[in-house]
């Protein structure tokens, strides 16, 4: 693990400000850069779903005529798309993202956008994941019929237990509803 030391003016304490002492503070740089890494991606994301948003919602009144609308309309898909920056398998992977989370019903866009998927594979992986999450109170049901231990959930889980169950439950249930079609 790399540590990297900054000289800090110890002036935390009066007899320290006196000698003008300076102070060694050790700062991990993995966990620093890992945390810069974490945020520049969700800014990267989070920009980018601005841009996108503002080229699908572009109106036709918002110009003066129509070659600046389209005009505009180019300039809206390039800062969402940065054809300069991503390859042609890239802004195809985020044209399938964007019409993959377009056909899932609202409740379960909301949930897949909340985990921010980069790609197609990432939505399928956390829509599997749900699924499992979904079909785990059953078995957990058959399994203390049958005289099984049942895993409890961690405790360090984001959101109450029944703010999870109800939102499962509406998701669950538009699942249905979608499988039916």
């Amino acid at each position: 693990m790399a540590a990297a030391c900054a000289r800090v003016p110890a002036s935390a304490s009066p007899a320290s400000e006196a000698h003008g002492d300076i102070i060694q503070v050790k700062v991990k740089e993995e966990d620093h850069v890992w945390d810069q890494e974490s945020c520049l991606q969700k800014t990267l994301c989070h920009t980018r779903e601005l841009c996108r948003q503002r080229f699908r919602h572009f109106c036709y009144q918002e110009t003066p005529g129509p070659r600046e609308a389209l005009r505009r309309l180019r300039e809206l898909c390039r800062q969402w798309l940065s054809p300069d920056i991503h390859t042609k398998e890239q802004i195809l992977e985020l044209l399938v993202l964007e019409q993959f989370l377009t056909i899932l019903p609202e409740e379960l866009q909301a949930w897949v956008r909340e985990h921010h998927p980069e790609s197609g594979e990432e939505v399928v992986t956390v829509l599997e994941d749900l699924e499992r999450e979904l079909d785990e109170p059953r078995q957990q049901k058959m399994s203390k019929q049958r005289g099984l231990q049942v895993p409890q959930k961690h405790a360090g889980d984001k959101i109450s237990a029944s703010e999870h169950k109800r939102t499962a439950l509406r998701i669950e249930e538009k699942l249905k509803i979608t499988r039916c079609f």
